[in-house]
């Protein structure tokens, strides 16, 4: 079942690629992005990842975090950006202990139709080539901001695999809901 405005945000305990746990807690009286995507070589997840980072900065600045969640398991994620800078947490859900409660869902049209999708080849054009697939390729992403109480303030889910908020939505919302 999808997420409404207002709702609190289901909390969740999750392992970054460090193998600490990241809590939902843990960002307690302040504003957060919690960004839902595939496996961890997905070539779109890894053009997000891309966004977000060269766009961390400027959101925090305005007192806006990032949380990532994968659907692959804590070495994949690792893996795939231990090396990377990433100036956000990246945490490992295999099990979707916390796909459910946001309501995160999968379609096989919403897949299928991504495959010639003009992102589809600025993500391979960018260097990001698929690789080893270790979790359900139907997942759609989802987005989520949330107020300093963590109440749902808007929602992203997408209708297809190439499609998460959008960076100019995201930007509004960190320049225009101060703490």
């Amino acid at each position: 079942m999808r997420l409404k405005l207002g709702d609190i945000a289901p909390a969740f305990e999750l392992p970054d690629l460090h193998g600490n746990l990241v809590r939902l807690s843990d960002f307690a009286g302040r504003r957060l992005l919690i960004s839902f995507h595939r496996y961890a070589a997905c070539p779109l997840c890894n053009l997000h990842i891309h966004e977000l980072s060269q766009a961390s900065t400027e959101l925090k600045s305005h007192g806006l975090e990032i949380v990532a969640i994968f659907m692959s398991g804590p070495q994949r994620v690792a893996d795939q950006y231990e090396s990377r800078e990433v100036p956000f947490p990246i945490l490992a859900d295999p099990d979707r202990k916390a796909y459910g409660p946001y309501g995160v869902e999968s379609s096989i049209p919403g897949m299928l139709a991504s495959f010639v999708h003009p992102r589809a080849m600025k993500a391979f054009f960018s260097g990001f080539m698929p690789g080893k697939i270790d979790a359900d390729t139907t997942t759609l992403p989802a987005d989520f901001l949330l107020n300093s109480e963590h109440q749902i303030v808007d929602t992203w889910y997408s209708s297809n695999i190439t499609q998460h908020m959008p960076l100019d939505r995201i930007r509004r919302f960190a320049l225009n809901h101060h703490v």
